[in-house]
């Protein structure tokens, strides 16, 4: 689940382990955007079925079909790439309203247990794991906010520990020296973990050095 849909974390990290935060996102705001978002789905839908359906009942639209296959192709094309482009912000809309997220960190181990309007599910990983805590500064139109991440190599496990309008860095070096965690660049976040083998030249074109 993605960090960035979270905006509010409870409480603060405490001064000791083992602790549990939640995580949050803004209902409000998310059912705005819903309302917003669910007409205009409804209209490309409605537009999108009279088109299929007038291309079956009119004789001219089927005959123009059955001269030109591929025209037929590019409007289902075009009707499925208009259906992923509203879908997909109106399924995430919909994941925000009920998502939550508990975070619970001893001196071992994170847990983390997600929850969705569909579905739930827990997992864990060693804290020894982690590659560090990235300060991530998140800029958005409603402002910036400051972020503190323990940062994973899967990138999709990596956890929001806090965030705040600022952040000082005596913050930072306390949650850092709580979790046994070095502080790293916040671009880290942003990298992939590969799943392909690195690609080697042949020893006969490897270039020599001096």
């Amino acid at each position: 689940m993605r960090v960035a849909i979270y905006d509010r974390v409870e409480p603060p990290v405490p001064l000791e382990l083992p602790f549990r935060l939640v995580e949050t996102c803004s209902r409000r705001a998310a059912a705005v955007m819903l309302v917003i978002a669910i007409p205009a789905v409804l209209a490309v839908g409605v537009a999108s079925l009279m088109l299929i359906i007038q291309a079956v009942l009119a004789p001219a639209a089927r005959a123009l079909l059955a001269q030109h296959p591929a025209l037929g192709l590019e409007i289902l094309a075009a009707i499925v790439f208009w259906a992923y482009l509203l879908g997909l912000p109106l399924w995430r809309l919909v994941h925000r309203l009920a998502a939550t997220r508990a975070v619970e960190i001893d001196g071992s181990t994170v847990t983390v247990t997600e929850d969705g309007p569909f579905r739930s599910s827990t997992w864990s990983v060693p804290l020894g794991s982690f590659a560090g805590l990235a300060h991530h500064v998140r800029a958005s139109l409603s402002g910036t906010r400051h972020e503190l991440i323990l940062v994973h190599p899967a990138r999709e496990k990596s956890v929001l520990l806090t965030l705040a309008d600022k952040m000082p860095q005596c913050e930072i070096d306390r949650v850092a020296a709580l979790l046994g965690h070095k502080e790293i660049p916040a671009s880290e976040l942003y990298r992939f973990k590969s799943i392909w083998p690195r690609f080697r030249l042949p020893a006969w074109r490897t270039p020599a050095h001096a």
